[in-house]
């Protein structure tokens, strides 16, 4: 994998590792993730022990109907805390559904979020109504930008073809695109051509979903450094300039993800790391891609490291939520 990543990544631990986007704001690099995590106190209690731990940011959407969950917890978390609403960074996300109501969306979820602005709202994946639905939803969230109810606003699930038609249309360009990426999928090409264009590329799924922790490789890397597997994963995103999205409800492993500024992946470290991609999607959502070889039935595309292809294969899975 090329290691050109994100420029304005500035060192610190997880309360201060923040990256700095294309509009000027800086994202906290690792944000607690809450897909599929309930509507209750479950997900309000790990949003807790995420900022006592030292997460200053969660990652929500409005199809995962649990930002009254995360409203409740950064309410009385920053209350109980006297920490400054402006400390804390929340995204949520325009489910493909609401494109033609995208202002209301929104507004729906400021009210749900308690929130007088979100930091970051981004369209879930482009969605099934159309280019120009997707366009209209656009113009809503950069009028929203411009009456101060969301400070960055950015898209999920995006191949190249589908951002370079909303950068030839938009007046404020998408900061992020959120995609799946880890070791055995790092989606290689989609993150070059993102850093290309001067988008950052959140990383969801970053641990494959705990679907590779167990194996030898990855096992002795952490022993090598006294870490865990799952920071071993974690930690490469990092360094590849990734804004990592770790979910948990435990505490345990709330804690155990923040633990990543303490130590550093070698080169040698990395390019066994950077070797593993095999295509291994754990997501159903956003385009296709990996560095295997297609396979002999040509269910699994292929792309440029080692098919020679030249590109995306433009295979599309599904979309669904994050």
């Amino acid at each position: 994998m090329s290691k050109a990543t994100a420029s304005g990544i500035t060192a610190g631990n997880i309360s201060t590792q923040r990256v700095k986007l294309n509009n000027g704001q800086e994202i906290p690099q690792v944000a607690l993730g809450v897909y599929k995590a309930p509507n209750d106190g479950s997900t309000e209690n790990a949003c807790k022990w995420a900022f006592d731990a030292g997460y200053r940011h969660i990652d929500s959407a409005a199809r995962y109907m649990n930002e009254e969950s995360v409203g409740r917890a950064v309410a009385e978390w920053t209350k109980a805390n006297n920490v400054p609403r402006s400390e804390i960074f929340i995204t949520s996300k325009l489910w493909d559904a609401d494109h033609d109501k995208a202002a209301a969306a929104v507004e729906d979820s400021l009210k749900k979020l308690q929130l007088e602005y979100m930091d970051m709202y981004l369209m879930h994946s482009p969605g099934t109504m159309g280019a120009e639905k997707r366009l209209e939803a656009w113009k809503a969230l950069e009028e929203a930008v411009d009456a101060g109810k969301i400070k960055t606003i950015g898209v999920s699930n995006f191949d190249v073809e589908e951002l370079d038609h909303l950068l030839a249309n938009c007046r404020i360009k998408p900061a992020v695109n959120q995609i799946e990426s880890h070791p055995f999928f790092a989606h290689e090409e989609l993150r070059e051509a993102c850093f290309e264009r001067g988008i950052h590329i959140q990383a969801y799924s970053p641990m494959a979903q705990g679907q590779a922790l167990d194996r030898p490789e990855i096992k002795a890397i952490a022993t090598k450094h006294g870490k865990t597997p799952a920071q071993i994963l974690l930690r490469w995103g990092v360094q590849h300039g990734n804004i990592i999205l770790p979910k948990s409800l435990t505490k345990h492993r709330i804690e155990g993800n923040a633990q990543l500024f303490d130590f550093s992946l070698d080169n040698d470290d990395m390019d066994a790391l950077d070797g593993m991609d095999e295509g291994l999607k754990v997501g159903k959502l956003g385009p296709a891609g990996t560095s295997q070889p297609p396979s002999p039935g040509g269910t699994r595309p292929g792309s440029r490291r080692s098919s020679g292809s030249g590109g995306l294969s433009g295979n599309k899975l599904q979309m669904s939520s994050s």
